[in-house]
């Protein structure tokens, strides 16, 4: 956010006071940053003086920038919950986040906390506001997405506490609810995976055996080559990894041993392969590059932004 060396300016229209200041903001669609004009309804002209309505305007500015009219952030109780998550909670955990770790964690964030609370000053929280939100979370999310979240609410007000926002820490005592969701600890029988495997296509079945049998994590098996294939030695070999939708050298190459049966498929899967040359890819995507991998709003689901469908079909 742009820094504000702005008094605003107020004017009347009919029998109101009306603020008006500029902000700085990012555009959604070419992420530019651009300059946009805010309106303030104050009030009534016989309610208030000229002098009232322009401390009433510079009190409002401080809320939504969250900066002074010297353009200096303001440590006020007013500025809203969303804005100190943004720019001052993020900034210092990111330096700690992995990339792909931060962007499970800021949707989380966003869906369960500033989805609800964005615009709420940081005055109105007390543990009793934090408590009814996680019982409510409680009734929807999972046992560990309530633990998640918890641990997220009490580390953000810490924050807020120590930067001097709030004298006193309203999450420091809010309780996990006794009602919890357990996780779905589903597994199925030997039976019920050999049927489900039954059903997927040559292709999709392979991924998932791959997946269960060496423990390949997706960017490792979405970067195999056929050049990495030896059907003679039932090998595998890991030189490649797909990294934040980039090919890199996998620094730690090693050679996997596959069981003979599906070492036969990966066979029977090169026969039909339309690019079977050792620069192919084993699984590509249907342009004939590697498959990638996003992560859905609920951050928690891993989809293969590709062609492969084989969670969809163990599904049904």
């Amino acid at each position: 956010m742009g820094k504000s060396y702005q008094r605003g300016w107020i004017s009347t229209r009919g029998k109101k006071w009306y603020g008006f200041f500029r902000m700085a903001v990012v555009d959604a669609v070419s992420a530019k940053e651009k300059t946009k004009k805010v309106t303030v309804i104050l009030g009534r002209k016989s309610q208030m003086s000229k002098r009232e309505a322009q401390e009433l305007l510079q009190r409002e500015m401080t809320k939504v920038t969250g900066q002074n009219q010297s353009g200096k952030a303001v440590n006020d109780s007013s500025v809203d919950f969303g804005w100190f998550v943004r720019n001052r909670y993020y900034p210092l955990k990111e330096a700690t986040w992995k990339e792909q770790t931060a962007k499970v964690k800021k949707m989380i964030i966003q869906r369960d906390l500033i989805d609800y609370f964005d615009v709420v000053p940081l005055e109105n929280f007390d543990k009793f506001t934090l408590q009814i939100h996680l019982n409510n979370l409680a009734k929807t999310r999972s046992k560990d997405r309530v633990l998640q979240i918890r641990a997220y609410i009490r580390d953000i007000f810490a924050e807020v506490v120590d930067q001097d926002f709030l004298s006193k820490d309203p999450a420091r005592k809010i309780k996990v609810p006794a009602q919890l969701r357990e996780t779905d600890t589903t597994t199925l029988s030997w039976e019920e995976l050999r049927l489900a495997l039954s059903k997927l296509p040559l292709r999709d079945g392979i991924i998932l055996e791959l997946e269960m049998t060496n423990a390949l994590r997706p960017g490792e098996l979405f970067a195999l080559r056929w050049k990495c294939f030896n059907h003679a030695e039932s090998t595998m070999r890991l030189i490649e990894t797909v990294y934040k939708g980039k090919i890199r050298p996998w620094e730690k190459k090693k050679i996997v041993h596959i069981p003979k049966e599906l070492s036969d498929d990966l066979w029977l899967l090169k026969q039909e392969a339309s690019d079977s040359s050792p620069e192919g890819f084993i699984f590509p995507n249907a342009d004939g590059g590697f498959m990638t991998l996003t992560i859905t709003a609920s951050g928690h689901c891993i989809n293969w932004r590709g062609t492969c469908n084989c969670l969809n079909s163990l599904s049904k």
